[in-house]
Order: structure tokens, then sequence, then C-alpha cells
């Protein structure tokens, strides 16, 4: 027994020495670099590819170490760099018993300083696969752990240009049992902590919970991980949020510019898919975001993008505000696949729908890759029940229009300018179309031209004057659009082939309107009245304080019909024939009673021939008819010579230059004054007529106000009523005060018809009637037009023209 025991321990000396000399020659072997060549081949017969070792040496012990330095494996032909890998040092420690009995055991595996490139060659197969020509078995090879350090991984032409390895762990515990990972990597400067579990396989696929961390971020993936790029069945659900810092970040080092956003999620599932990956279920979430360099005052409360399949449209809806206005957004886009394969230089159909309130805008156009809206064209449908409700989002008061359907080609959306091309507006209350630009910054601004068929200022609420009661003053208290005007610019041509406003309706308005920093200008405009054509200048300056406005309106070609005026207007004027109108006017103030109290400038209305019937606009007209013309107004009218009115005014006083009548029947005059400021009015008037057998020449004088004139009241109480404080005592020392205090004894001022008519025509040149007949002496003038006709007749007898 003790002699077997010698034996059997001699021949485990024996052993141990023939395995400790083998090791020893190995690793004279290996030092010496006499196997490298042989180990170089093996090593590109199994990978097939040129591999190179700097340096290999083994370490003998019971746990045998082999180093590799300044490694090399050679990449595919045509590659971007003629290696592979560079490494630059490779440690592996293997487990001695298993490699006895012919398997390989890894204990570590530790790699540093290595450079690794991943990329694709002409055909598409990556670099990363090997073999000569077959199948190549790892030959149970399993290993227990690995440790990266200092190492890179380049991705040429991908997205991600740089994948460094700072630390990476890799490491099971058994052959069996899952591969925990831990460390910490840098991608294109930023540096995200890895942690993850895999395994162990089942089904062709690796079970995976894999977490990426970073300042501000965190991505995290559970599934499972595809053991081969043929891999059936496998699935991976992707979750990542990012705060604003993170978002900024990584934005800035991607070269794209994004708004502030205070964070972001993403969620989606990703499973096995030809070509690529199919993505599905997925939710990408935008938390609240200024996005005031878009446009000022827009902010973004929380946004939405989701896509339930990678072949399903995408939905993207979002809530926010816009100054006091809420909006909200929901838009079609493609498919997941059709956005991943769109062309740099193709366009992707987009349908979105916008809301304000009640206010729906409907938009659907081709957008490019980059999304960039503002170079975009939609077909663009707006709907409102009160174009006011689009004001908010506009950052100014629009007027209320009801029922309103717009329809235009629409450019710059979410940029500073909106372009609206072939517009088209009907609503309760107009018809309209044209082309117009809207710069919402640094000013809103509008320009471009619109044309109405038809506009109703009167359903607009711009037309008619407000309802007044029966003791009310005659100049209604209207706001005028101060807060409007000081809110935006514009440069527009405007036109009109109907306007409705008053009740009636005029034609063929038209005007070039400029608003800049609060001050109107429409210069020219003219529009067709019912009782013909007249056109002028318009002024209002919000920017003053107070507001400034002012008025030149002249009546064109052969004056206004005032028949058809009177008709229109329902006013029961008896005057017939074509007047001219000249009106230079200014004022002071934000309302129009305001405005009237500070009035100065002139007006004037001139007519040559036509008919006074009897009856007049004003309360007052019945009972001041009855007075000038005791027996009535004779059936056919009192023909005339001309009719001459010019009135002057200094801050709300107007006084008469001329006020004159005059015809067969003889001829009214006198002086008229009122005070715009209380409405209150002083006249007197000089007739001297001679009308059916009834002659009148007494002065009649009428006093009070606008709604409430009286005939007969005392021409000085009447007049102190208007002139009733200092200032406009002070305009008041003329003759017209004097000629209503009857203070002098001059003769009338009114004058003969030709002075007259200039004077109401401002100086303008016009129409004269032909000279009165020089009255016969001694001849009533009851007979005066038979008598002239008789000596006519004479005249002709005598010395009449030969032919």
């Amino acid at each position: 027994m003790k002699r077997a025991m010698r034996i059997a321990a001699l021949v485990v000396i024996g052993v141990g020495l023939v395995c400790g000399a083998a090791l020893a020659a190995l690793h004279v072997a290996l030092s010496r670099g006499d196997l490298q060549p042989r180990i170089d081949a093996a090593l590109e017969h199994a990978t097939g590819r040129a591999v190179t070792l700097g340096g290999l040496s083994v370490r003998l012990g019971l746990r045998p170490r082999i180093a590799v330095s300044d490694a090399t494996i050679a990449n595919v032909p045509g590659g971007s760099q003629p290696y592979f890998a560079r490494i630059g040092r490779l440690d592996v420690t293997l487990s001695l018993l298993p490699l006895l009995s012919g398997q390989v055991e890894i204990d570590s595996l530790r790699l540093a300083d290595a450079e690794i490139i991943l990329e694709r060659d002409a055909q598409g197969r990556g670099n990363w696969v090997f073999g000569a020509g077959g199948e190549t078995s790892a030959g149970g090879l399993t290993i227990g752990a690995v440790d990266i350090e200092s190492s890179r991984i380049l991705l040429p032409g991908g997205p991600v240009r740089a994948l460094e390895v700072l630390s990476l762990s890799l490491a099971r515990d058994e052959p069996g049992d899952p591969l925990e990972l831990d460390g910490r990597i840098r991608i294109d400067g930023e540096t995200l902590a890895v942690s993850a579990r895999l395994g162990p396989e089942a089904d062709g696929a690796l079970p995976m919970n894999a977490t990426v961390q970073g300042t501000g971020l965190r991505v995290a993936l559970r599934g499972a991980w595809p053991r081969g790029s043929a891999a059936p069945d496998w699935t991976l659900a992707l979750e990542a949020e990012a705060d604003r810092t993170a978002v900024q970040r990584l934005a800035t080092r991607s070269g794209v510019a994004v708004p502030a956003v205070s964070d972001v999620s993403l969620k989606a599932r990703i499973a096995a898919g030809t070509p690529m990956p199919a993505v599905s279920d997925v939710t990408l979430r935008v938390g609240a975001t200024d996005l005031g360099s878009m446009l000022p005052g827009l902010r973004l409360a929380h946004g939405e993008l989701r896509a339930a399949s990678f072949d399903g449209p995408v939905t993207v809806t979002a809530q926010g505000r816009r100054g006091t206005a809420d909006l909200a957004v929901a838009a079609t886009l493609p498919s997941l696949r059709r956005l991943s394969s769109w062309a740099a230089e193709a366009t992707l159909p987009v349908e979105a729908v916008l809301t304000s309130g009640r206010a729906r805008l409907a938009l659907s156009g081709p957008v490019r890759r980059d999304f960039n809206l503002g170079a975009a064209v939609f077909d663009a449908r707006l709907t409102t029940p009160d174009f006011a409700l689009v004001g908010p989002v506009l950052g100014v008061a629009l007027p209320r229009v009801n029922g309103v359907t717009a329809h235009a080609r629409l450019g710059g959306l979410f940029t500073r300018t909106l372009r609206l091309d072939a517009l088209t507006v009907t609503a309760d209350a107009l018809d309209m179309t044209g082309d117009l630009t809207i710069a919402l910054a640094p000013r809103l601004t509008f320009g471009g031209r619109l044309a109405a068929r038809r506009i109703d200022l009167d359903a607009l609420g711009g037309g008619a004057a407000p309802a007044r009661r029966a003791t009310a003053r005659m100049i209604p208290e209207i706001d005028l659009p101060i807060d409007t005007l000081r809110g935006a610019d514009a440069t527009l041509r405007l036109s009109a082939a109907q306007l409705v406003a008053g009740g009636v309706t005029w034609r063929d308005a038209s005007g070039t309107l400029a608003l800049t920093n609060g001050r109107l200008v429409i210069d020219p405009f003219q529009v067709t009245s019912p009782g013909g054509p007249v056109g002028g200048r318009a002024a209002l300056d919000a920017a003053q304080q107070p507001p400034r406005a002012e008025l030149r309106l002249d009546s064109r070609g052969r004056g206004l019909d005032l028949a058809a005026l009177r008709r229109a207007f329902g006013v029961p004027a008896g005057f017939e024939g074509s007047a001219e109108l000249a009106i230079d006017l200014r004022g002071r103030g934000a309302t129009t009673r305001v405005l009237a109290a500070t009035l100065s400038g002139e007006a004037g209305v001139a007519m040559v021939g036509g008919r006074f019937s009897g009856a007049t606009a004003l309360r007052i007209g019945p009972d001041l008819a009855r007075v000038l013309l005791p027996r009535g107004t004779p059936a056919e009218g009192l023909a005339l010579r001309c009719l001459a009115l010019r009135l002057s005014a200094e801050d709300g006083v107007v006084h008469s230059q001329v006020l004159l009548m005059e015809g067969a029947f003889g001829r009214i005059d006198g002086t008229v004054a009122i005070n715009l400021r209380d409405e209150t009015i002083a006249a007197r008037l000089l007739p001297d007529i001679r009308l059916m057998g009834l002659t009148v020449r007494a002065p009649v004088t009428i006093g009070g106000t606008l709604t409430d004139q009286r005939i007969g009241m005392e021409p000085g109480a009447a007049l102190a009523r208007v002139v009733g404080d200092t200032v406009a005592n002070r305009l008041w020392r003329s003759s017209t005060v004097e000629f209503l205090r009857d203070a002098t004894g001059s003769t009338s001022p009114g004058g003969e018809c030709g002075p007259a008519l200039t004077l109401a025509r401002l100086g303008r040149a016009g129409p004269m009637p032909e000279a009165a007949a020089v009255p016969i002496p001694l001849v009533p003038r009851e007979i005066q037009g038979a008598a002239q006709d008789v000596v006519r007749g004479i005249g002709g007898l005598l010395g009449g023209r030969r032919r």
C-alpha cells in the first residue's frame, strides 16, 4: 500500500514537472515571439481579417493570464479606416482546470485603450460580422467578467459620431445567470451612467432591463433584446425623460435651436421589423414652453405626439395661450414609416386644426422634412361665430362680425408675418376678397388690398347712430376707435361695391388707408352717395393727446342730387336740384361730442337753379315756412336762381359767412350762429319775398337748441346763449354778432348770387346763374316778369338779329 502511494505521488510530481516544463517552454516561446506568426495566422483564419499582435505574454499559475498589447484587426475592404479595431491592452484570465479538459472558461477579460470603428460596406454588411466564409463556433467559450476602460467606439456617418467608454463592467456569477452591466460612457460629450441586466437567453432573445442616466435626463429600456439580427418576436419598451437644461444642452450640442422647453418625456415600443425595427405606441409629451421667440406672447402649456403603430397616422395635440386667448392645436401627420423614409427635398401632407374658444382654423398642406412651417403654404379655412374672438389671438381688438367664414392660402404660420393670398371672407354683414399680410411683431401691422362686394356697417355696429331719447342732444355720444388705432399699423387699399351705413346704400367706395403709430389717414377716398359721388381725405391721429381729427370732403361731377338724398335719408326737406358740397373741418377729442365742441374749419353748400317745395328737415321747418310764406308754397314750388351757405367754425362755435336763397320770388338771407358745445342756436333771417300777392320783409329770429328751436326769440337773448363764455365771446368780434344784435344799419351780408356762391364753394370756381334782368322803373314786382317779356319782344321787333 505504501509502495502504491509512493508510485502515485511520483506520477503526480512527474506530470506536474512535465506540465510546468511545458508551460515554461510556452512562456519562453511566446516571449521570444516564436509562436506569434502561427497565432496571428490562426486568428486571421478564425476572423477572416488580418490580425497583428504587438506583444503577447503569458503568466503561469492556477489562473493563467494572457496579455496582448498593441493589437490591430483589419477593417473590411472599402472601410473609412484600414483597421476595425486597435487594442492598446487586452488581459485575459483563464480557469486552469476547465482548460485541461478542453473547455475555455475566461474568468475575466480587461480591455483598455481600445478604438473600434463600426460601419457598413457598400452592400450594407456590418464590419463587425466576422468569418472566412463558413460558420464559426465559440467552442463552448464562456466569460465570467469583462472590464473595459478608456476606449472609444467610432460611428462614421451616424447621428452619434463617437461613443467613449470611460469604464464598463460586465459580469455573471454562473454561465446561465443574467449578465450584469454597469459603467460610465460619453456620447458626443454627454457623460452617461449605464446599468443593465440581460438574460438568460430565451427564444432567441435576451430579457433586458437597462437604464441610462445623465444630468437632467433618464432613458429606460425593458423587454427582450435580440440575440441576433434574425431573432424573431423581440420587443422593447422605451421610456425617456429630460428636463429643461438637458434639452437645451443636447440641442446645442446637436446644432439645433429649440424653444425653452420645461420638460420632455417619450414612451415607445420597439419590435422586430424589416428593414428596420418597427416602432409603435409612441407618446411624446412636452411641458410648458415659452414660444415667444416664434410669436410674441405665445406660450405652450403642454403638447403631445402619439402614434399607435409604425404604419398608422401620427397625431399631435397641444394647449397654450397667447395673451388672454386660449389656444388648442390638433394635427395629423403621415405614418412613422413615411416620416423615417422622408427625403430632404420631398414634402408630406399635414392636416391641423387650431381653435380659440369657438373660433376654428383648419389647415392642410405639404410640409418639408425640416418642419419649417413658416415656409409651408397651407389651404386655410377660418370659421367663427364672431370675428372679435380672433382679436385676442392676434393681440388687437377686432370688430364684431357675425357668422364669419374665411378661406385663403396661408403662409408664414408660426412666424412673425402671416400671408393670406386669394383671401375670401363671407359673413352676415360682408362679402370680401383680396390679399393680406399680417405682421405680428414687433408691432401688429396689416398690409395688402381688400375688395368687398358688400359691407353692411350697420350690421357691424359702425354705421347707425345709437338710439337717442326724446330729450337727448342731436349730436350722439360715440366713442372713436382710439385704442384700436393705437394697437396696430396698416397699409391697405380698400374698395367696396356696396356699402350700407345709416340705413343708406353707398356704392363704389374706394380709398388708400395708412395707419402708423396711431395716426390714421385715408387719402384719397371716394364714394358714390345716393345723390352722387363725393371724395376727399380723412385723418384721425390717436397718438395725440387729445386725439385730432380732420376731414376734407367735396362733391364730384355735377354735384349732389338733393332730391335723391332726401329720398335716401328720409328727410322731409323740399330742395331739388344739384348742389355742390365742400367741407374742410378739424377737431380734437375722443368722442363725437367732444370733437364737435372743438370743431374748426369751413363748410359750404352751393346750388345754381333748382327748386324749393316747402318742407324742411328741422322740427321748426313747418313753423318757419308759415312765417316766411304765409300763404304756403305754390304747388309747383319756388324756382331758385341760387342757394349759398358757408359756415365757419372755431373751437366749436359756428357762424355763417353767407346764407342766401334767391329766385323770382325774391330772396332770403341772414346769419346763423351755433355753439356745438351745448348745441345752442341763434339765427336772424331777412326775407324780401313777394309771392301770391303777399309781401314779407320783416326779420325772423330763431333761438333755442338744435333739438328745440323757437321762432321769434329776442335776438340778443338768443345770441347770449350761443356766446356764453369768454372763449366764444372772443371768437365773435365780427359783423355777424353785430348783425344778430341788430346794432348796425348796414345791408344784409348775403350779397348777390355770384359772390355768395364763390364763398359757399370755399373760393373754388363753378357755374353761375344767368344775370338777373334789370328791373323796369315804375313797374310793380308782380308784373315785372310779364313786362320784361314784352320789352324783350319789342326789342326783337325793332332791332332783332338778322339771319
